[in-house]
């Protein structure tokens, strides 16, 4: 039985996370064509824009990959990482293992006050993790903070500056599958583990 306060709160973010999830119609394939192209439209909104960022922030692990690429098209070397997480292991597909609230588990050490930041990460479902994000580096006092992610979902609480594209599926990244195309390659690894007869 809820009493508190509090725990009336983390049940309410739990369901309302899942439900989050929960909205995806079906699934869809990202090769890593749509990622360079979607990643290139960020980019380009961020030129029209004119605005250059100081500092890059990706939010690991998937976030590290458009944060990468958009640091070499901007040529700025000034990458760094935050860890946000918000599903308690690794999961396929839209049936997450979710906290009742994302946690930072991994913050920035050096100085960002007065620096023009951007945040990317490969997409915003809910939202809390960017809000989370954003009201951690508040407390660091930048100039100005902007995000960026690969993929919006509509029902997002937080509305990125830049996004590549906006999707109701889940998207099935290219960078968590092998080059013999297995979805999950842990399924593949534990199919194909020594017995002793093989040693």
């Amino acid at each position: 039985m809820i009493k508190t306060r509090e725990e009336r709160y983390f049940f309410m973010s739990k369901r309302t996370a899942s439900d989050y999830y929960l909205k995806n119609k079906g699934e869809i394939k990202i090769t890593w064509e749509d990622v360079e192209r979607d990643t290139l439209h960020i980019v380009r909104k961020m030129k029209k824009d004119h605005w250059q960022p100081d500092i890059i922030v990706s939010l690991a692990r998937s976030g590290l990959i458009p944060a990468s690429l958009i640091s070499y098209c901007l040529g700025n070397k000034q990458l760094y990482v935050v860890k946000a997480d918000f599903s308690r292991t690794q999961r396929d597909g839209k049936d997450q293992d979710l906290r009742s609230r994302p946690i930072l588990t991994q913050r920035i050490k050096r100085t960002l006050k007065g620096l023009k930041i951007l945040v990317v990460d490969e997409m915003t479902v809910s939202g809390e993790t960017l809000k989370l994000v954003s009201n951690y580096l508040k407390t660091k006092h930048p100039q100005d903070v902007r995000f960026a992610v690969l993929y919006k979902q509509p029902w997002t609480q937080f509305q990125p500056d830049y996004y590549g594209r906006l999707i109701r599926q889940w998207p099935l990244y290219p960078w968590k599958e092998l080059r013999n195309n297995i979805r999950d390659p842990r399924s593949e690894i534990s199919k194909s583990q020594y017995s002793s007869s093989k040693l």
